[in-house]
């Protein structure tokens, strides 16, 4: 399976690229599965709704969020109509949309994308993304239940990042 993973999509420039030169990019490198990192598409602060439907139009499969996840406020009401966009899963609870869900590629494989945050140097407190990325993987085995993992991990600290990929 081929994956294909593009970001940090950064605003106007970013959206033009995903939009232009998407399809191609697919066709070229033969990608079964597409995820964007569109949190920072809307004017380098977030992603709006309609910036959202346009990277999922150009053609990527999920696009995944970040820290600035909510700094367009649209997106609190878009995320749960729109199960194509991922949110960091060690946000609060009751924050809407999901940190995770297993989405299935042309081929009908399917593909576990999660998406969580650091802790360190980190301007808002987020809960533990050690316990949040180990309960998902451990609910969708490779093999098993899912082909394909996929944990985008946004984090300040390089230290934080090589200890997550461990």
């Amino acid at each position: 399976m081929r994956i294909l993973f593009l970001g940090d999509v950064m605003g106007r420039a970013g959206r033009r690229a995903i939009v232009e030169r998407l399809g191609a990019l697919k066709s070229r490198l033969r990608a079964d599965f597409t995820i964007v990192n569109g949190e920072n598409a809307s004017g380098g602060m977030g992603l709006t709704a309609a910036h959202a439907t346009l990277l999922l139009d150009a053609g990527a499969d999920v696009l995944t969020l970040g820290d600035h996840a909510f700094d367009q406020r649209d997106m609190l009401s878009f995320i749960d109509g729109e199960p194509r966009i991922i949110r960091p899963l060690n946000f609060a609870r009751e924050a809407p949309g999901r940190g995770a869900r297993v989405f299935s590629d042309q081929r009908g494989r399917r593909v576990l994308v999660a998406q969580a945050l650091g802790q360190v140097f980190m301007k808002r407190p987020f809960d533990d993304p050690f316990s949040a990325v180990d309960t998902v993987l451990r609910a969708h085995v490779l093999g098993g239940g899912v082909q394909a993992a996929v944990v985008d991990f946004h984090a300040e600290a390089t230290s934080e990042q090589m200890a997550m990929g461990h």
